[in-house]
């Protein structure tokens, strides 16, 4: 399992992306890149759903009462048949947004979400946005995470989790520290929104809102703070760097603890690394601490060399002799760092690894030629 979820903590994520975001956030489209997709995209009512007998699939059909996003293969349609059957009954929204594009001729739906007046003008606002004015595009989404309208306020959530780090911290002067604290303390508020959250708050808070992070982080944690460590230590590092720090060491040190958990707190060490420069003589202190850890020497060999971080270098070197460095994956790791290295000491000791262990030197060499 451990595999798994490091393989996709390194390979999967885009570097540059929110690093105390969920993986599962990062991979979904948001509503302006949905729009920018799309061929077409319109607004309408949900009517008429059909089930298949089979029980399984089914139709319904869409109204079109405003189109967003025009081309041929929508214009002179009143509505479409879509092949899903939507039980408009109960709770289901009637209203809804689909993105469309062409097959053979026909619009074919690519995405959709429930759809109101409130979606209608954000998306209409959204796309008046500069892409480059990073600070009024991240300050505009900012008011909206806590929108009455849920699919707004997830849609506004989810552009700050594909941020890069280095945007959100261009864009904090826009964030307001009273409203991130009542959401952090309100029990609705989605358990996947809480380290952006947080972070947010370390960013732009005041000494007062430590209290909200001693909350978050009282024993035993409670299951929202467990899934969202990451954010809500890097919020703790940035108001408290001293009591944030120290609670962070003691996460990732504890072995005792989910590993998920010690992961999540590896993202703290990401964000700062990414958004503080003064935080980068802590951020190398845990690194070098996490060099003798099994679970987490590999990771944080690829982060240092990811970053182009050479300062450990001979601190990564001895982890060949020592205990983690009987894990193969680390040793991958600790040569993968020596053939990206520029100091003098990288040639000899890929030398000496070659002559330890020629064949896993040679897999790595051959797995690093194949992503240039």
């Amino acid at each position: 399992m451990r595999s798994a979820v490091v393989a996709l903590i390194l390979f999967a994520l885009p570097a540059a992306a929110c690093s105390v975001c969920g993986s599962a956030l990062k991979s979904k489209n948001t509503l302006r890149e949905e729009l920018a997709q799309c061929k077409a995209a319109v607004v309408g009512t949900l009517k008429n759903p059909k089930p298949n007998p089979s029980g399984t699939g089914g139709t319904t059909e869409f109204h079109f009462a405003k189109v967003l996003k025009s081309a041929a293969v929508v214009e002179k349609k009143a509505g479409v048949t879509i092949p899903q059957y939507f039980p408009v009954i109960g709770d289901t929204p009637p209203d809804y947004l689909f993105f469309f594009d062409e097959v053979n001729g026909q619009p074919t739906v690519t995405g959709g979400v429930p759809s109101s007046a409130a979606v209608v003008e954000y998306l209409s606002a959204v796309a008046k946005l500069d892409p480059k004015d990073v600070p009024a595009r991240l300050g505009f989404y900012f008011k909206h995470c806590d929108a009455a309208d849920p699919t707004v306020a997830g849609d506004a959530f989810l552009e700050f989790a594909k941020a890069a780090d280095a945007d959100i911290l261009k864009a904090k002067g826009g964030f307001d520290p009273a409203k991130l604290a009542r959401l952090l303390a309100d029990p609705k508020t989605p358990e996947e929104r809480l380290g952006v959250f947080a972070a947010l708050l370390g960013l732009c808070g005041e000494t007062k809102h430590t209290a909200v992070f001693t909350a978050l982080l009282k024993e035993p944690l409670a299951d929202r703070a467990k899934a969202n460590l990451g954010g809500i230590l890097a919020g703790y590092v940035l108001l408290d760097p001293q009591a944030g720090w120290a609670a962070t060491r003691t996460v990732l040190a504890d072995d005792k603890r989910a590993f998920d958990q010690r992961l999540s707190a590896l993202g703290t060490l990401r964000f700062l690394q990414a958004t503080r420069a003064d935080a980068t003589a802590e951020v190398l202190a845990v690194c070098k601490e996490l060099l003798a850890s099994p679970d987490f020497a590999d990771l944080t060999i690829e982060d240092l060399r990811r970053w182009g971080w050479w300062d450990l270098t001979a601190d990564v070197f001895a982890v060949w002799d020592k205990p983690a460095g009987e894990v193969r994956e680390v040793k991958k790791a600790i040569v993968r760092y020596a053939l990206s290295c520029p100091k003098e000491e990288a040639k000899p000791f890929l030398d000496a690894a070659r002559k330890a262990d020629a064949k896993l030197v040679s897999q790595v060499e051959a797995s690093e030629q194949l992503k240039r």
